[in-house]
């Protein structure tokens, strides 16, 4: 395995790491929902500390990528579109009424 490929590795387990935390970070999401992000219950930090953590590991690997010529560079017309279409099913359930301002 050469570093390249070890880094794609980094990078995989980094994914599964985060897929695995946002799975049970799901319940903690409708906790925040009922108590506040900043909520910490019996855990020592917050919920916004613990995704924050795991979006810094998630961005480290990333640059480690970089450095050997992988780069993961944000599309910025790709992520335009995806704000527009949350927008317009914002609005839509605004419409609808299941969403207040």
């Amino acid at each position: 395995m050469n570093k390249q490929e070890h880094l794609i590795t980094v990078f995989a387990e980094e994914l599964g790491e985060v897929a695995m935390e946002l799975l049970e970070l799901q319940k903690q999401i409708f906790k925040a929902q009922r108590f506040g992000i900043d909520e910490q219950r019996d855990i020592p930090i917050s919920n916004r500390e613990r995704i924050e953590a795991e979006w810094q590991d998630l961005l480290g690997s990333v640059e480690k990528l970089r450095e050997v010529g992988i780069e993961l560079k944000p599309n910025i017309s790709a992520i335009a579109a995806k704000m527009d279409k949350v927008e317009r099913y914002c609005n839509y359930a605004k419409e609808l009424g299941a969403l207040s301002a």
